[in-house]
C-alpha cells in the first residue's frame, strides 16, 4: 500500500469512527423521540405506528450494537467498501425514518400536524449532523429524507400552503446539504493535517535518536506509573549502572544520595510536578555516580494518546555539572578572597555576628594582623612577589589556628582571625605569639628571601564589644597601639584607648565647623573614553582644606562624617558644587558625583538633585549619580524606589565598586543601571592574572547583555588600558590619565583630541 492509500485508508476509517462516537447518543435520542411520537398520535393509526416504532427501536439497537463493537476494534484503514456500506446504512434509516412520519402527515392536521413537521425537521438536521465527517452519506440521508417528505406532504393536497411547505422542506434540506458538505471537508483537511504532523512527530523522533546519539545530552521516558522504559543506551552509559537496573525503576529513584545538599528536595520537586501532570524544566538534582558529585538538569513533558489518556513522561537530561562547579566557584569566590582563598570582610562580619549572637554564649577573641614591611617587599619585588608572599602568609597564619578557628582577609596586607574559646588571656596571647613568631621567620618565594613582621591588636568579646562594628572598631584601636608601641607586638583592647575615641569627636566638631566655614573643596577627576582617550565627564571628589591639618583626602573623615549624620549636609552640598561648576563646562561632559547611604535613608534625595539642577541650570542628561552596594543592603525596596525617581529625572545611575559585594547581580536585575564601574581591586590585578580577566569579562558580557556601558576606575598603567580596551570597557579612569585636581586645573580640551598622559 503506498503513502495516498494508506493516508485515504486513515481518513475514512476517522470519517468512520467520527460518525460511530456520536451513534449512541443519536439512537438513544431516536428512540425517545419516536416512542412520544407514538404516544401522542397513537389513535392515528395504532397498528402502524406500534409496529414502526419496533422496527425503529430494532434498528438503533442494531447500530448502537454496530458502533460499539467497533469501537473494540482497533483497525489501522477502513477501506472504500466500508464507506459505501454506510451509505446504504444512511438511506435505510432515511426511509425507515421517515417514511411514516410523511404518512402521517396525510393522516393529521392542525398541532398533530405541526408536531410531525417538527419531528421530520429534527430528523433531518439530525441526521445530517450525524453524518456530516462523511459527505455522501450525508447527502443520501437528507435527499431521502426531503424527498420522502414532500411525497407526503403533496399528496395531502396541492394548496399552496402544502406547496410553500415543500418548498421550505427543499431549501431547508439544501442547506442542511450544504453545512453537512462543508463540515466533511473541513473534516477531512483537518485529518490530513493531523496524519501530516503524525509523520512530522515520527520524524523528529528519529532526529531526536539520532541527536541523542551525537549530542551531549541524552533522553529519558517513562511510562502511565512514572517508571522508565525504552531506556536509551546513552542513558545506561551515563548512570554507569546495567540496563536491567534502569528498565522499569521509578522515576527519580536512580538519583538518590542523601549525601548531597538539597538531593531530596529537589527530587521530591520533580516527582510532585510529574505526579501532577505538569512540564517542567531545567530542575536540577545533585547526586554521586562513582563517589565522583554531578550535578543532571532534568526537563520533561507529559505524553498523551488521542483519547486524552496520560502516556507517560518525555524529557531531556544534560550534565550541568561543569557549570554548576563554575557557579559554586563564583559563589565561593564571592565570599572569599580571591588571592589567599580566606574569607572576605562580608563573610566575616557575618561569622563574627553569628558568633557573638546571645545564643552563642561563647568567648572569642579577636585579633587584627597588619604585616610589617610588607610595602617595602612589594615595592621592591613587584606586585607578584608580594602576592605569592600574601599567600604564603595566610598559610602559615592557618597552620597558627584551631580548626574552629576563622581567618580572613580584609584587604592589602590586612589579616584578622576569630578565636573561638577564648577562656584564658593566656591562651590567646600564646595565639598571637605563634602567629608574630610564624610570620617572623623569612619566606623564600622564587629566589627571593623577604622578611616581615606583623602588628597585633586583640579584642575580646562580648567584653569589649557584643556587636561586629562594636569590636572591629575597638580590635583596630588595639592595633594602632601596637603599631604606635614599635611594631611586632600585640595588644589588648582597654578603655586607655579611649583617646582615640576622644580624637574622634574632635574631628566630628571640626567637620561641623567646616560646613559653616566652607572647607570644603572638589576635586575632578576624569573619564576617558578607551578607545579615542578624549575627555567624556568627570567624577567629583571631596577634599577637606582643614586649617590646621592642611588638605585632608575623604578617606580620612567620610566614615565619621557618616557616623555621625554630617555627611547629608556634606552630600547636599557637593551636589549643588558639581552641577554649579559642571554647568561652566563644554555641553558634551558630564559630572558624576557619589552618594552615601545614608543620603538615600533620609528619602529627600530626589528633590535634592532637582532642586540641585534647577538652581544651576545643568542639564539632567548630564549628571551622573554613583551609588554603591551599601546603599542597597539595609533597605533595597525604598533604595530602588529612589533610584527609579533620580532616573525619572533624567539623570544616570551607576553602580560603584561593582564586584566587592556579594549580592550586586540581583541588584544588576532588580534596577536598570546606566553604567557600573569595575572596582580598582580587579585592575590593579588584571594585567598579571587570568582569573581577573575572567570576572573582568564576565562583568562586560553581563553590562553589554543588559545595556549598560561599563568604567573602570584605578587605571594607573597603559597595560591595564590596553587589557581593558581589549575586554571592550568604555571608559578608563586612573592616574595613568590624570590626577583629582580642582575644576580650573582641569584637562578639558578641543573634542576628538586624546588627553594627554599624567606624567
Amino acid at each position: 500500500m503506498n503513502t495516498d492509500d494508506l493516508t485515504a485508508g486513515r481518513i475514512r476509517l476517522r470519517q468512520l469512527q467520527a460518525v460511530d462516537d456520536v451513534v449512541p447518543a443519536t439512537m438513544t435520542a431516536n428512540i425517545g423521540c419516536s416512542a412520544a411520537l407514538v404516544a401522542l398520535l397513537l389513535d392515528h393509526g395504532p397498528g402502524v405506528l406500534i409496529g414502526w416504532f419496533v422496527l425503529i427501536a430494532i434498528m438503533s439497537g442494531w447500530r448502537l450494537t454496530a458502533a460499539l463493537r467497533v469501537r473494540q476494534a482497533v483497525p489501522m484503514t477502513a477501506s472504500t467498501r466500508a464507506i459505501r456500506r454506510s451509505i446504504i446504512q444512511a438511506g435505510v434509516m432515511a426511509v425507515f425514518f421517515t417514511s411514516v412520519p410523511a404518512w402521517l402527515l396525510t393522516q393529521t392536521s392542525g398541532v398533530a400536524y405541526a408536531i410531525v413537521v417538527c419531528f421530520i425537521t429534527g430528523l433531518l438536521w439530525a441526521g445530517g449532523l450525524v453524518l456530516s465527517a462523511i459527505s455522501r452519506a450525508a447527502a443520501v440521508y437528507i435527499t431521502l429524507t426531503v424527498a420522502i417528505t414532500i411525497c407526503g406532504i403533496l399528496v395531502d393536497g396541492m394548496t399552496p400552503y402544502h406547496l410553500f411547505l415543500a418548498f421550505l422542506f427543499i431549501v431547508g434540506g439544501g442547506t442542511a446539504l450544504r453545512s453537512a458538505v462543508r463540515t466533511s471537508h473541513t473534516f477531512v483537511a483537518a485529518q490530513l493535517q493531523q496524519i501530516a504532523m503524525e509523520r512530522q512527530s515520527d520524524v523528529i523522533g528519529v532526529l531526536l535518536k539520532d541527536y541523542e546519539e551525537q549530542a551531549s545530552d541524552w533522553l529519558w521516558e517513562t511510562d502511565g506509573e512514572l517508571h522508565y522504559r525504552n531506556v536509551s543506551d546513552r542513558f545506561v552509559e551515563a548512570l554507569g549502572r546495567p540496563h536491567s537496573e534502569i528498565e522499569g525503576i521509578a522515576f527519580g529513584a536512580l538519583c538518590v544520595d542523601e549525601s548531597s545538599a538539597d538531593n531530596a528536595q529537589m527530587r521530591r520537586a520533580i516527582r510532585e510536578q510529574a505526579e501532577q501532570r505538569r512540564t517542567f524544566r531545567d530542575l536540577v538534582i545533585a547526586f554521586k555516580i562513582d563517589g565522583e558529585r554531578c550535578w543532571w538538569s532534568f526537563s520533561g513533558r507529559p505524553t498523551y494518546d488521542e483519547a486524552g489518556r496520560f502516556l507517560g513522561y518525555r524529557g531531556v537530561c544534560s550534565d550541568v555539572s561543569t557549570a554548576k562547579r563554575a557557579e559554586l566557584r563564583l559563589e565561593h569566590l564571592a565570599h572569599h578572597d580571591a588571592l589567599t582563598d580566606l574569607p572576605n570582610r562580608m563573610l566575616f562580619s557575618r561569622l563574627l555576628s553569628q558568633a557573638l549572637e546571645p545564643q552563642s554564649a561563647s568567648q572569642l577573641a579577636l585579633l587584627s594582623l597588619d604585616l610589617d614591611g610588607f610595602k617595602a617587599v612589594n615595592d621592591r619585588h613587584g606586585h607578584p612577589i608580594g602576592d605569592l608572599l600574601l599567600v604564603e602568609v595566610s598559610q602559615r597564619l592557618r597552620s597558627c589556628l584551631c580548626a574552629a578557628d576563622h581567618a580572613a582577609r580584609f584587604g592589602g596586607d590586612e589579616f584578622i582571625v576569630l578565636h573561638y574559646g577564648a577562656t584564658s588571656i593566656a591562651a590567646i596571647e600564646t595565639l598571637a605569639t605563634c602567629i608574630i613568631e610564624t610570620l617572623k621567620a623569612p619566606f623564600h618565594i622564587d629566589g627571593i628571601e623577604a622578611s616581615i613582621g606583623v602588628s597585633i591588636g586583640i579584642a575580646l568579646g562580648p567584653q569589649d564589644g557584643n556587636t561586629a562594628e562594636m569590636l572591629l572598631k575597638n580590635v583596630d584601636a588595639a592595633l594602632y597601639r601596637a603599631k604606635a608601641d614599635g611594631r611586632g607586638l600585640f595588644r589588648f583592647f582597654s578603655a586607655e584607648m579611649d583617646g582615640k575615641l576622644q580624637d574622634r569627636r574632635r574631628i566630628i566638631q571640626d567637620l561641623r565647623l567646616a560646613i559653616a566655614r566652607n572647607e570644603f573643596v572638589l576635586h575632578y577627576q576624569p573619564f576617558v573614553d578607551s578607545q579615542s582617550e578624549t575627555v567624556t565627564g568627570c567624577e567629583a571628589l571631596l577634599r577637606w582644606q582643614h586649617p590646621e591639618r592642611g588638605l585632608i583626602q575623604p578617606g580620612e573623615f567620610i566614615t565619621l562624617a557618616e557616623e555621625s549624620g554630617l555627611i547629608v549636609e556634606i552630600g547636599d552640598w557637593v551636589l549643588r558644587e558639581a552641577c554649579r561648576e559642571a554647568a561652566t563646562w563644554p555641553s558634551d561632559l558630564r559630572v558624576s558625583v557619589n552618594v552615601s547611604a545614608l543620603q538615600f535613608g533620609r528619602g529627600r534625595l530626589p528633590r535634592t538633585i532637582l532642586s540641585a539642577l534647577a538652581e544651576t541650570g545643568l542639564l539632567p542628561s548630564r549628571l551622573e549619580i554613583e551609588v554603591t552596594e551599601a546603599v542597597l543592603i539595609d533597605d533595597a525596596t525604598a533604595a530602588l524606589d529612589l533610584l527609579r525617581q533620580i532616573r525619572a529625572l533624567g539623570v544616570r545611575v551607576a553602580l560603584d565598586d561593582f564586584g566587592t559585594g556579594y549580592s550586586s547581580l540581583s541588584y544588576l536585575r532588580s534596577f536598570p543601571f546606566d553604567k557600573i564601574k569595575i572596582d580598582k581591586s580587579f585592575v590593579n590585578d588584571l594585567a598579571v592574572r587570568q582569573d581577573t580577566q575572567l570576572i573582568v569579562r564576565a562583568i562586560r558580557d553581563i553590562a553589554q547583555g543588559l545595556g549598560m556601558s561599563i568604567t573602570a576606575e584605578g587605571v594607573e598603567t597603559a597595560e591595564q588600558a590596553d587589557h581593558l580596551r581589549g575586554t571592550g570597557c568604555q571608559e578608563l579612569q586612573g592616574y595613568l590619565y590624570a590626577r583629582p585636581q580642582p575644576a580650573d586645573e582641569l584637562p578639558f580640551i578641543a573634542p576628538g583630541e586624546p588627553l594627554a598622559l599624567t606624567a
